[in-house]
């Protein structure tokens, strides 16, 4: 199990450990011991969401091999620096398809009142503007198109989402330009894409793993709040089981 260790000193201080073999896999911890630590349990995770989707399971020791560290806000691994591949692209579309079923089937359980109640958070990063699921689907939506692409060149076609926006258009119409940009790089002469802009470091190779990454966290972190919003409500005189798996 080859890791890349990044040290944040930006937003999120802390420690996030990167499998560049396994398109999307991450994982945060406040040290790097602890990171180190959770990467097999985590990895365990993710060949289950890769099984769940047909994806053929990964052939990987147990054991972790750090391979690179890297410190900043915003920077590149080495590898980040190579052209991405056609079949690299390829297979960013097909993660993107499983990721976003995944989100829909979890919001898809949610009652409408849920999408609007502020969860108690126990720490919730000062910088942030995404709260409640309806915030959340806006923020994932507008961090593809008008962030993450347009990091690399791939200047936004539409127009931000809107929290107060319908999450199911917006949704559709961000992801239907994130795979028209994603099929215009596969098809480009330059597939590295490397910027260095204001001090932040991008590549394409950054951009799709950065992809699959923000969608699962988010998926993951709406499934704790509905799980949050489901003991809130029986709290309050009971209701039916939203179905949402423990943990």
């Amino acid at each position: 199990m080859r890791v890349w260790l990044h040290e944040c000193l930006g937003n999120e201080v802390g420690w996030n450990a990167w499998c560049l073999d396994l398109l999307g896999f991450a994982t945060w911890a406040p040290s790097e011991r602890e990171v180190l630590e959770r990467v097999p349990g985590k990895l365990e995770e993710h060949f289950d969401f890769l099984a769940a989707h047909g994806f053929p399971p990964p052939r990987c020791s147990p054991e972790v091999h750090v391979v690179e560290r890297v410190s900043g806000d915003e920077v590149l691994f080495s590898a980040d620096r190579a052209a991405v591949s056609p079949e690299q692209v390829d297979l960013t579309v097909r993660l993107l398809a499983a990721t976003r079923s995944d989100l829909l089937d979890t919001v898809g359980r949610l009652p409408e009142a849920a999408l609007d109640w502020d969860p108690p958070y126990r720490s919730f990063a000062s910088w942030a503007t995404w709260r409640t699921v309806r915030q959340i689907l806006a923020h994932l939506a507008n961090t593809e198109t008008h962030y993450y692409l347009a990091q690399i060149g791939l200047v936004p076609r539409t127009s931000p989402a809107s929290a107060d926006g319908d999450w199911q258009a917006f949704l559709a119409e961000h992801r239907s330009e994130t795979l028209s940009r994603l099929q215009e790089l596969r098809d480009d002469s330059d597939r590295r894409r490397v910027i260095n802009r204001d001090g932040e470091e991008w590549s394409a190779a950054k951009v799709l793993r950065r992809l699959v990454r923000h969608e699962i966290l988010h998926s993951k972190s709406i499934g704790r709040i509905g799980r949050e919003y489901e003991a809130h409500v029986s709290s309050r005189g009971g209701a039916p089981s939203l179905g949402y798996p423990p943990g």
